[in-house]
């Protein structure tokens, strides 16, 4: 069974991308993820990094419980932290718009980032079996009735 909170960070994560991003501007979650593939692809990586941390989000939350999945979020993490440092966008071609700063989207969107890694780095104590765990269990089960039925 999965742990709740990594349902909890993906309907954050939801969530996120239909608030306001920032105050000063009409931006919302999911025009931020338009604008970080254009800067991905303008080498702007103020704006480039975070869009990639939304890839590494998706990666780990499909990622079951370990190692890598936790290194994954982690980097992810940290990749989404370069958002704080953002305080102009493009806007029109040439002109920015100055003076953002963050607001309610964004901080809910850094927030899904800060849960999945917390189920990440909680692991087996969030509740997530690993696969190693079924399969004792599931050795115990059949030592058990091959033990019924040679007792009979």
């Amino acid at each position: 069974m999965r742990h709740p909170l990594r349902w909890i960070a993906f309907w954050t994560y939801v969530l996120a991308l239909f608030l306001p991003v920032f105050i000063g501007s009409e931006l919302k979650g999911y025009h931020l993820v338009l604008f970080g593939v254009i800067g991905l692809i303008d080498l702007q990586w103020m704006l480039g990094l975070p869009w990639l941390a939304n890839l590494g989000f998706f990666l780990a939350y499909r990622m079951y419980g370990g190692l890598r999945r936790t290194i994954v979020i982690l980097v992810s993490l940290a990749m989404a932290s370069l958002v704080w440092g953002i305080h102009h966008l493009p806007q029109e071609g040439t002109e920015e718009l100055i003076g953002v700063s963050p607001d309610w989207g964004l901080k809910i969107w850094y927030t899904a980032f800060v849960l999945l890694a917390i189920d990440a780095l909680l692991g087996r104590k969030a509740g997530i079996r690993r696969r190693s765990d079924r399969r004792k269990k599931k050795k115990e089960r059949r030592k058990e009735k091959l033990e019924e039925v040679l007792e009979s």
